[in-house]
């Protein structure tokens, strides 16, 4: 296989090579899963799909360019649309290119066939492995794309329990070893990869809508107040020396300062007027047109420096850039490599109480830095994450040989 030049070092492959393994059944938490994740999605997930030819080897498929492209999901959820539709649509859109998404009890031998290259997404149940093994048998090429380490993740909320399972952890293993690609979008969960399973690893960032954004009517603050925000997932654990820091900075600031919890809120954190929680929004579009129109002055990015967070990807920091936040973030690898201290992102090197009250005070009381963060972090976002980027990144590092 021959790779060209790359221009950006930290975009980088090894070619791929073959694998085999086998299967069980979907669990009724998965189930739960997709249906939760579903709304909204209905529109451009069976795009037009044309006839692949089959390639003569279970190798690589002996085409300078992969046409037909099959996407084989574990459920309607964010890292689908912004890892994979949105590029794939703009592939789409360019002309050449086709391709349909199928949730794991919908796929069929024939839909593999027709394809040129089988797209996994953080497929870990044992019944979705026999796809991998019937593509490499009809000559297709395999990427699995995956933005968890789920051999890591803590046992201590239903969703850790489910990924704990050894059934599902060792069909993991599994994807990992034997899929002929492995695209993540973490440098340190790409090593892990590349150190104890597979080489061919292929890392890039996942992309931000900006086309949506860029309609969107600007955001309006309806106060003087400084508002603090932070939007995403159950993280009770991540938050507990951010919750005391959080407390610190009402008693100081008063009326000065609001807090509004986009998804989750901690627990510990005093009901009062100066504090507001929005509920998850599942549908990618309107989540991310939410969050652009909060109008947030600083957007909370905790993580604890464990080696499961370490391997997640960057979102915190596509989200607050693109939506105009200036971000305060955890100083772990997933936010280093983009963030330059007090320019695009305010990073914490601690994770504690006193590192974090000093960090939001810091920003709260220099608004110029504020807008340096905002600015530059918007142009940096702009830069690396627009959907026409990544989607050159998914022809030129995996659909041509």
């Amino acid at each position: 296989m021959v790779v060209k030049n790359r221009k950006r070092s930290i975009f980088r492959r090894k070619p791929p090579l073959s694998s085999k393994a086998r299967s069980s059944s979907a669990a009724g938490y998965q189930q739960g899963r997709i249906d939760g994740y579903a709304k909204g999605w209905g529109d451009g997930l069976q795009a037009g799909f044309e006839q692949g030819s089959k390639a003569e080897s279970p190798g690589i498929v002996a085409t300078a360019a992969l046409k037909n492209a099959l996407v084989i999901a574990s459920g309607y959820i964010a890292s689908l649309n912004i890892g994979i539709i949105q590029p794939f649509e703009e592939l789409s859109n360019r002309g050449g290119f086709a391709y349909k998404v199928k949730l794991e009890e919908e796929v069929t031998r024939e839909d593999i066939a027709a394809a040129d290259v089988v797209v996994f997404l953080r497929n870990v149940e044992p019944a979705a492995y026999r796809y991998l093994e019937w593509a490499h048998e009809m000559g297709k090429r395999t990427v699995y794309v995956i933005d968890d380490n789920f051999l890591d993740i803590p046992a201590t909320t239903p969703i850790g329990v489910y990924y704990q399972d050894e059934s599902r952890r060792e069909t993991f293993r599994k994807f990992l070893k034997h899929s002929q690609m492995i695209k993540v979008d973490a440098t340190y969960f790409a090593d892990y990869i590349r150190t104890h399973f597979n080489p061919n690893v292929i890392y890039f960032p996942a992309s931000v809508n900006f086309a949506l954004l860029d309609q969107a009517s600007a955001p309006q603050k309806d106060s003087a107040a400084i508002v603090i925000g932070y939007a995403g997932g159950y993280k009770e654990e991540t938050f507990a020396p951010v919750v005391p820091a959080l407390q610190r900075i009402l008693d100081y600031y008063g009326g000065f300062v609001r807090l509004e919890f986009f998804g989750f809120a901690p627990a510990g954190i005093p009901e009062s007027s100066n504090v507001s929680f929005l509920p998850m929004e599942t549908d990618y579009k309107q989540f991310l047109l939410k969050l652009y129109q909060r109008g947030w002055d600083i957007g909370l990015a905790p993580l604890a420096d464990t080696p499961f967070n370490n391997s997640k990807t960057n979102n915190k920091f596509r989200d607050y850039s693109a939506c105009g936040i200036a971000g305060i973030y955890s100083a772990l690898p997933l936010y280093t490599e983009w963030i330059k201290h007090g320019e695009t992102g305010y990073l914490l090197p601690l994770h504690t109480e006193d590192s974090w009250f000093a960090g939001i005070k810091q920003l709260i009381e220099n608004p110029a830095m504020r807008a340096t963060i905002k600015s530059k972090a918007a142009e940096l976002s702009r830069e690396h994450f627009r959907v026409d980027s990544c989607a050159d990144r998914w022809n030129e590092l995996i659909f041509y040989t």
